[in-house]
C-alpha cells in the first residue's frame, strides 16, 4: 500500500495542480485541450468568487518541487451545482493519479474523501464524465456503484464551447 496524505487544495497548489491537469489531458489524449493556467486556477478557487473545491494528494514521505511547494501526485476537483429533480449535485470535473501510483487505493481515498464531502453538503447525488475508452476508470466507477446515465436513462452530455457561445450571444 502506497504511502499518502489527502489534503484540501491551497493557492499555493495550484502549479502543480495545472501540472496535473496536464497530464490528465495527455492521458486523455487531448494535450491540447487545457486553455487556462495556474493564475485563472488561483483566482478562480481561491480568489473572491470561488468556483470549485479541490482535494490534492502528497506522497508520504513528502517530495518538494523545484520552487519548495509540495510535490502532488494526484487532485480531485469539482464544483456544485442543482437539478430540479434533485436539488444539491456534485459534479466531479477531475479525479486523477499519476500513473504511476495507481493500484495502491489512493484513488479510491481520494474519491470516497470527495464525495463525503459533496454528502455533508447535502448533495442528493454525483455527476461526472468519462471517455468511452478508459475502461478501468469506468469498471471502478460502477464498482462504487456509479451508473452509467447515457446507457441506462439515455441522456447525452451536450458542450457549446466558446467561440459558438460567443456566436450565438452575438459578440464578435
Amino acid at each position: 500500500m502506497a504511502n499518502f496524505k489527502i489534503r484540501p487544495a491551497v493557492s499555493t497548489d495550484c502549479d502543480e495542480i495545472m501540472r496535473l491537469v496536464q497530464e490528465l489531458a495527455d492521458f486523455e489524449k487531448m494535450p491540447d485541450g487545457v486553455k487556462i493556467d495556474a493564475e485563472v486556477l488561483r483566482k478562480d478557487g481561491f480568489g473572491e468568487e470561488k468556483w470549485f473545491d479541490c482535494l490534492v494528494v502528497e506522497p508520504v514521505p513528502a517530495e518538494q518541487t523545484e520552487n519548495g511547494t509540495p510535490a502532488l501526485i494526484g487532485y480531485a476537483l469539482w464544483f456544485y451545482t442543482y437539478r430540479t429533480w434533485y436539488g444539491r449535485i456534485m459534479y466531479m470535473e477531475d479525479i486523477y493519479v499519476q500513473e504511476n501510483r495507481r493500484k495502491h487505493g489512493i484513488g479510491s481515498a481520494l474519491w470516497k474523501q470527495s464525495a463525503k464531502i459533496g454528502y455533508d453538503k447535502g448533495c442528493r447525488n454525483i455527476v461526472w464524465s468519462c471517455l468511452d475508452w478508459n475502461k478501468s476508470a469506468i469498471c471502478f466507477y460502477e464498482a462504487v456503484g456509479g451508473a452509467d446515465i447515457t446507457v441506462k436513462e439515455g441522456w447525452h452530455t451536450f458542450r457549446m464551447e466558446y467561440p459558438e457561445l460567443k456566436k450565438f450571444i452575438g459578440e464578435s
